[in-house]
């Protein structure tokens, strides 16, 4: 059975096919610019020809989308959005029309539209067709989501989120859904999002789909540490029998690699705290338990070069499961959605 797998990161969109009839190795791959950098450059398009910007569509990350904005209102320029693309900005919706944002359902005259969203499938159907390709029913989609968070810090929101999945067992089937959490807004709306469509969904958050992609890495020996360096954030997760067992998460900006060898060693160590990680500005860190000795360290994500060329982390392989390390993600997606099916049939 064919499947799409849809890594949304800062930076890019991770995407492989996988057929059964394709080498892995062979399969169909395209690195695309995040949803967020396109919105991104749409709002700034507009601001440059002075046009006020009207967003809507289903809520998304932000980031670079944000930030853009903030400099089209900081221009004078005005931004209309609809209550869910509005969302992408805070779940706090005083708080965005605060800001300067308007919120309505209507798009005023004059304005350009701008499409909000994590996946335009009908963008990525144009561009396979023209390959002959077709877009499976099954998608696989792995986002970022810090959890619907309105009067609280989405740091906290999101990292209990994951510790959640440690307590559950730990195990990939326990990262990955077919019905997301009440408060994972923003799978939610890619799982809307393609059912309007037509397809099938797995969602899972890109850190533990990064963590599992790379585990598939035949360097990986168990137990070990994987870490994923990503353009937003920064994870690491001790892996044992299959099971993630400790993880911290920071944000990549904010760690240089003496910091990061004290964070790793903590982890390692079995000594590292919640509050050590989400004082110093990251999500936050939880160990249930810890191996007496780790046999592989392994680096993933397009920020891993920073780490590994430092010297902070001592006899640390780049990992590339299926020799391609920008589909680590996807891997992981695979990997789940294969687990989930035998699951539900």
């Amino acid at each position: 059975m064919p499947l799409l797998a849809v890594d949304v990161g800062a930076g890019t969109q991770d995407i492989l096919l996988y057929r059964e009839d394709v080498p892995l190795e062979g399969s169909t791959k395209m690195v695309l610019p995040s949803p967020t950098l396109l919105i991104a450059g749409r709002i700034d398009r507009a601001r440059l020809q002075s046009l006020d910007v009207f967003l809507e569509g289903p809520t998304m990350g932000g980031g670079s989308s944000t930030a853009a904005v903030m400099r089209h209102l900081k221009a004078g320029l005005k931004v209309y959005a609809t209550p869910s693309a509005a969302a992408t900005i805070n779940d706090n919706l005083d708080r965005v029309a605060q800001m300067g944002v308007t919120i309505q359902a209507e798009m005023p005259a004059g304005t350009e539209r701008i499409s909000t969203g994590d996946i335009d499938i009908l963008a990525l159907k144009e561009a396979f067709g023209l390959f002959d390709l077709d877009i499976p029913e099954d998608i696989a989609v792995a986002v970022q989501d810090h959890g619907f968070s309105p009067d609280r810090s989405n740091r906290l929101v999101r990292f209990e989120h994951l510790t959640d999945a440690i307590r559950a067992g730990g195990r990939i089937e326990s990262f990955a859904f077919r019905e997301p959490p009440e408060a994972m807004t923003r799978m939610l709306a890619v799982k809307e999002y393609l059912e309007s469509n037509g397809h099938k969904s797995i969602l899972m958050d890109t850190g533990s789909a990064a963590l599992f992609g790379a585990a598939m890495d035949p360097r990986f020996v168990d137990p070990g540490l994987i870490m994923n360096f990503g353009n937003g954030h920064t994870v690491a997760a001790i892996l044992s029998e299959g099971k993630i067992t400790a993880l911290f998460e920071h944000h990549t900006s904010q760690l240089d690699p003496e910091k990061l060898r004290h964070f790793v060693s903590g982890l390692c160590g079995g000594t590292l705290n919640n509050s050590d990680i989400f004082d110093d500005g990251g999500h936050g860190a939880f160990i249930e338990c810890v191996p007496d000795k780790l046999r592989s360290t392994l680096a993933t994500g397009p920020r891993r070069d920073l780490f590994l060329q430092s010297g902070a982390l001592k006899g640390a392989v780049a990992a590339a499961p299926a020799g391609d390390m920008m589909i680590t993600g996807c891997i992981g997606l695979m990997e789940a959605w294969s687990r989930k099916e035998m699951l539900w049939r």
